[in-house]
């Protein structure tokens, strides 16, 4: 007689996995996933080249890695929020939930998995970054991406257009020429 046996029925308590029809449909293989409702219909999913939200539609919607500024997960809001290096787009709110039902069986969700993926690929997508102070006292950052096409770009926060300060303006641009040398790119 085994001493350790497994529970089974209502109360197992397993992750749930992308259904299958979602995986069919990634170019890549899924590094993590997160469901977006409880009844699973929905789902992000991290692959090498994206992040594929599936919500519903007829077409599944895909955000290459190189246009994520930065992402960030908060537990008590059970949400991962995405910006973007497009500094006019709206962030991208994924809210998750605690666990999945399907019928009688309830599956929690493990972010984990997503939570590093999301990590690697937004870092994998920065060849070179760098931070200064301008002569005002704001903070600016300067980094190389590189997008899904494999050409390299450079980004800056602020972005030029909002620097109204003559010195802050060239501090900036210093700034992104220094990383974009760093990498062999023209400067300018």
């Amino acid at each position: 007689m085994p001493i350790l046996r497994r529970r089974r029925g209502s109360s197992a308590r397993s992750a749930r996995t992308l259904p299958l029809e979602m995986r069919e449909q990634l170019r890549q293989p899924a590094l993590g996933a997160v469901p977006l409702d409880e009844d699973g219909s929905a789902w992000a999913v991290a692959t090498t080249d994206a992040l594929v939200v599936f919500s519903g539609h007829s077409e599944p919607e895909h955000y290459a890695w190189d246009e994520v500024e930065q992402g960030s997960w908060d537990a008590g809001e059970r949400a991962f929020t995405l910006r973007w290096t497009d500094l006019d787009r709206d962030d991208l709110v994924l809210s998750v939930p605690a666990g999945t039902r399907d019928g009688n069986t309830y599956a929690s969700t493990d972010v984990a998995p997503f939570a590093k993926a999301l990590r690697q690929r937004v870092e994998a997508a920065i060849v070179h970054s760098t931070v200064t102070t301008l002569p005002s006292g704001a903070a600016a950052t300067a980094s190389v991406r590189r997008g899904a096409d494999g050409n390299l770009y450079s980004v800056t926060r602020p972005t030029m257009s909002q620097v109204s300060d003559e010195e802050d303006a060239e501090a900036l641009q210093a700034l992104e020429n220094r990383v974009r040398e760093g990498v062999g790119l023209h400067t300018r």
